[in-house]
């Protein structure tokens, strides 16, 4: 965007639908604050803009869905088409802190390419959807899905991650970092998923990848059965 905000401390709070603690259409750091959203989104981030998070205290409770919404979520990620973004990649950044999710799957991304970097962060889902990436009620149909990287570095993350046919999703478990999750589990989109050495992954359900990059003895299958190309690897 053409504009940056930068907030250190202090607690900020919202109430009401459609009124996340964050609402970005511009580049917004924030560090050592407390951000609670008691009805909406905890964040919001439209076309191709930056939200970046230091050691803050981030809450939302989606309670209620607002205009278009579709899918209840803590960190919304999208483009509405409506001209007040500009279109771009976006990514939203976390390091330390806390986020929690007291109502809705903790990331939707819709209708947009996004990067979301977590490392360190500690995370309170509400629900056992980590990330939802798929078509919503903006932009043109057939195309308004949602491209994902997720990048994890010295992180844990337990959730499912789901990605709809006109989405994709590629996920870095790095530094290490445990994603205990099924990826993919309706092998209706795309996904793929890069595994370091000191990185683990442990399978909630049947998984569906495009690729896999790393060391199979890192995922543990749990009973569950990981699809590489359509073919079932045998892992750990």
């Amino acid at each position: 965007g053409d504009y940056s905000l930068c907030a250190e401390g202090g607690s900020y709070a919202t109430s009401g639908s459609g009124s996340p603690a964050i609402y970005s259409t511009a580049d917004i750091t924030v560090k050592d604050a407390n951000l609670t959203a008691t009805t909406s989104e905890a964040v919001v981030i439209e076309g191709g803009n930056k939200v970046t998070l230091e050691n803050t205290t981030l809450t939302g409770s989606n309670t209620k869905l607002n205009g278009q919404s579709t899918v209840a979520t803590n960190v919304l990620i999208y483009q509405s088409m409506s001209g007040d973004a500009q279109e771009g990649n976006s990514s939203f950044t976390m390091t330390g802190g806390t986020l929690t999710s007291l109502a809705g799957d903790m990331f939707h991304v819709t209708n947009v390419t996004t990067q979301i970097n977590l490392s360190g962060v500690d995370i309170v889902p509400s629900n056992d959807t980590f990330l939802s990436a798929s078509a919503d009620s903006w932009g043109k149909s057939g195309s308004n899905g949602g491209h994902v990287t997720l990048n994890l570095s010295g992180q844990d993350v337990t959730g499912n991650l789901t990605v709809d046919a006109i989405s994709s999703l590629k996920i870095n478990v790095a530094a290490a970092s445990s994603l205990s999750g099924a990826v993919n589990a309706d092998n209706t989109g795309s996904a793929a998923v890069t595994l370091s050495d000191d990185s683990t992954w442990t399978l909630t359900g049947d998984s569906y990848l495009q690729s896999f990059d790393g060391d199979l003895s890192n995922v543990n299958t749990n009973g569950f059965t990981l699809y590489v190309n359509g073919t079932a690897v045998k892992a750990g």
